[in-house]
């Protein structure tokens, strides 16, 4: 067993026994966890469920989510519902719902309370509360496990889509985004035009007048068809002319999965006529417009790989993996905007022959 594993099993057991102890003082080990869409459903809560699920998407023979096996295309149901709550406390980075009764809302940590990282900030949430900090008026958060704010694909597709909800609410609501969050956060709120309503707090104990809690729209990095729909049209304003601009290739930078020969991936690309983009290093609103002017579109897979988002219908699509990682995420993407999506994975004697007979097919 590793390190990590050993770390891992060792917080499990240390809330599982935390929970049956009294609590002292700051000292509030959570007792569970709580479904916010059963209370709802019982009546106990305000609120209003938008869907009781989502369609199920497709897994043709030989594709990546066939490959990957992670079922990311049948994660259902998955309800999209909106609750309101007036003696929530939200605590941690991760804005977590908990209870009068030291209980953690389950939809907030995507139904998983035993599946943990060890960066996340659950611990203080778990066993520790704060005296909390007073937030006036109505409110709702964009945070949540998964949705630290430290990754563009998490926090378009599991964040953002969380606004499609609050546009249903029946007041306006402040937003806590994401402590230390990366620039793309910012941006993309202004591009929505709420910069003016964010919040951003390292406080690790909020009590807000009225909380609204937006409930994620489909399980993380799966098919979410509401999440998708609703992005194209907030987004479209920014979008660049259809195959106005140059073939794209999204490389990888500074980040993990990187190939040793990205450079000589890179020169194939260039080398026929592909513009080489580091998402990274460009505005968001450059990004929208780039890949929804491109007439076609490779990549390493990887956050910059969410930008399949803006692509026209039956764009050529190549995304490339490395050996012994498969995912597909952006499959689905791909699948839902209808994009003429191929996969490789580079290994083998001649890793670069697939990506040069799909450059040929794109004279």
């Amino acid at each position: 067993m590793s390190p990590k594993s050993i770390a891992l099993h060792s917080l499990r057991l240390g809330q599982s026994l935390a929970g049956h102890l009294p609590s002292v003082g700051r000292f509030r080990p959570v007792k569970g966890t709580f479904s916010a869409y059963e209370r709802l459903s019982r009546g106990e809560l305000e609120g209003t469920v938008l869907a009781e699920r989502q369609e199920v998407g497709v897994c043709p023979p030989g594709s990546m989510t066939e490959l990957a096996k992670f079922r990311q295309h049948d994660h259902q149901p998955w309800p999209v519902f909106w609750t309101r709550a007036d003696d929530a406390t939200l605590v941690g980075k991760l804005h977590l719902w908990r209870d009068p009764g030291d209980m953690l809302c389950a939809e907030a940590v995507y139904n998983h309370p035993a599946v943990l990282r060890l960066g996340e900030d659950r611990w203080n949430a778990q066993f520790f509360l704060s005296k909390p900090l007073q937030l006036e008026g109505a409110w709702t958060s964009l945070s949540s496990k998964w949705n630290d704010g430290g990754n563009y694909f998490h926090w378009l597709l599991d964040g953002l889509t969380r606004l499609q909800v609050r546009e249903t609410l029946p007041e306006e609501t402040r937003i806590l985004i994401p402590a230390r969050a990366p620039r793309f956060v910012n941006e993309t709120m202004d591009l929505l035009g709420l910069g003016g309503q964010t919040h951003r707090t390292e406080y690790p104990s909020l009590r807000p007048d009225r909380y609204y809690f937006c409930a994620p729209t489909a399980m993380t990095g799966v098919l979410n068809p509401q999440g998708f729909d609703w992005l194209r049209e907030k987004f479209s304003p920014y979008y660049g002319q259809r195959e106005s601009g140059a073939p794209v290739f999204l490389t990888r930078r500074r980040a993990a999965r990187v190939p040793e020969n990205i450079g000589e991936i890179e020169a194939r690309f260039e080398g026929k006529g592909f513009e080489i983009v580091d998402a990274g290093a460009i505005t968001v609103e450059k990004q929208i417009r780039k890949l929804s002017a491109a007439p076609a579109i490779a990549g390493l897979h990887g956050a910059a790989m969410t930008n399949l988002l803006w692509a026209n219908s039956r764009t050529p699509v190549l995304e490339l993996f490395q050996p012994g990682y498969r995912n597909a995420c952006y499959e689905q993407i791909a699948f839902q905007g209808q994009l003429d999506y191929t996969h490789h994975v580079l290994e083998g004697q001649n890793p670069l022959r697939t990506i040069e007979e799909w450059l040929d097919r794109q004279r």
